[in-house]
């Protein structure tokens, strides 16, 4: 009874504050905090959940950019999904303000990252290097955009590696930046390229010298001497302690690592895969501050003419400085609703605050966007979409305007 008490005590406290006040403070805590506070009383519920005061609040996803990965001489053609109990963020979602972008044709979005959205155009796949893809970089919450020159490498063939990240921490910094990695061949030089908002400028020269250093000697020289090329695309990526994080394959010895490159295109730090053998890896992202990682669950592993694929397994980098992984979760393919999924089923996403996994899963020849929650095993459909494969980007919502996006629609 005394508990209840002071609990009661404690919420009548805190609705006599005033609602600047309180709003100014939630402004201040990590979303998880923000939602348990959604507990307190009925006023902060409102308070939180009031449009007016959204904005001012911290963001989590909202939801996803859709799209096909083709790309449209129109412009892009996108859609916006938003998560089930949550509504449509302030957003135009087929990005009509960049309309005045020159060279607007093939625009494709590569990714996003706190906020922002990335989008190549100008080139298709396999063009020359004179026509090489230019970038535009864009806030879809205050319509402001800036155009990216050309990285100025040649573009490959797309079954080579070819990608190109944006790091944006507002938090540190107004600035943006991009790294592009690109090479011709499988065992070709990996040339990396960097671009900052500050200076508006790429690097001159390639910042590959550390790619070539891990040919000397240990395992990993080893790896690269077999031919390794970039696996993840853009949005298949994660920013995690200021640094982006993607995955790199060894396409002889099929082998995968984690390399985390920070905001110059410097290769710092390579992070082998989790349960300290070598193997391959689907999805790498982040979630709750860490690096997460996610990799195909077998069966009988110790008995390689019974091993079968009976689902995912989740993986969280614990301790980042000694490369500590450890298994949060086996997500069965059967708990998904299909038998034999592995072919039928992509992972999309990893939810930033919650242990909440996105898939777009095939049945019945219709795509259908599906969330496995963690904790409590529960499938959940998000949204269903036709026959043809859409491009998902997820969206975390920044609603400051800023001086580095300088064209405002």
């Amino acid at each position: 009874m005394e508990g209840g008490r002071n609990a009661e005590k404690v919420a009548a406290a805190a609705d006599s504050l005033p609602d600047d006040a309180l709003v100014d403070i939630l402004s201040r805590v990590p979303v998880r905090s923000t939602n348990r506070f959604k507990c307190v009383s009925k006023h902060w519920r409102g308070l939180i959940a009031d449009p007016l005061h959204r904005k001012r609040l911290p963001q989590t996803l909202e939801g996803f950019f859709c799209s096909d990965e083709s790309g449209s001489s129109a412009g892009f053609d996108g859609r916006f999904i938003s998560l089930p109990g949550r509504s449509a963020p302030p957003v135009d979602p087929s990005v009509s303000f960049l309309t005045k972008l020159p060279g607007i044709e093939n625009l494709r979005l590569l990714g996003s990252c706190n906020g922002l959205l990335l989008f190549e155009h100008g080139s298709e796949h396999g063009s020359n290097p004179d026509t090489a893809p230019a970038y535009a970089v864009c806030n879809p919450a205050t319509e402001e955009w800036v155009a990216v020159p050309s990285a100025g490498c040649p573009y490959p063939d797309p079954q080579f590696g070819a990608r190109t990240y944006l790091i944006f921490d507002p938090a540190v910094s107004p600035h943006f930046h991009l790294v592009h990695v690109c090479q011709e061949d499988y065992l070709g030089e990996i040339e990396v390229r960097a671009y900052s908002s500050e200076t508006n400028l790429w690097s001159e020269s390639d910042c590959g010298g550390d790619w070539k250093q891990w040919r000397k000697g240990d395992e990993w020289g080893q790896l690269v001497r077999a031919g390794v090329v970039p696996k993840s695309k853009s949005a298949n990526s994660a920013f995690v302690n200021g640094m982006v994080h993607f995955i790199v394959s060894s396409t002889r010895r099929n082998v995968d690592v984690i390399v985390a490159m920070d905001r110059e295109g410097k290769a710092c730090r390579i992070i082998r895969l989790p349960d300290g053998s070598f193997c391959t890896a689907l999805f790498v992202g982040q979630s709750q501050g860490r690096l997460h990682c996610m990799r195909t669950h077998f069966e009988g592993e110790g008995n390689s003419s019974q091993v079968t694929e009976t689902g995912i397994s989740v993986w969280v980098l614990e301790d980042y400085d000694a490369g500590q992984w450890v298994l949060k979760h086996i997500v069965k393919f059967s708990e998904l609703g299909e038998m034999h999924c592995p072919s039928s089923c992509h992972l999309v996403t990893i939810h930033p605050d919650r242990d909440l996994v996105f898939f777009l899963q095939l049945r019945d020849s219709i795509w259908e966007l599906i969330s496995y929650d963690m904790d409590s095993k529960e499938v959940h459909a998000c949204h269903t979409f036709g026959n043809a494969y859409c491009s998902l980007t997820p969206y975390i919502p920044f609603f400051s305007e800023s001086s580095v996006l300088p064209n405002k629609h």
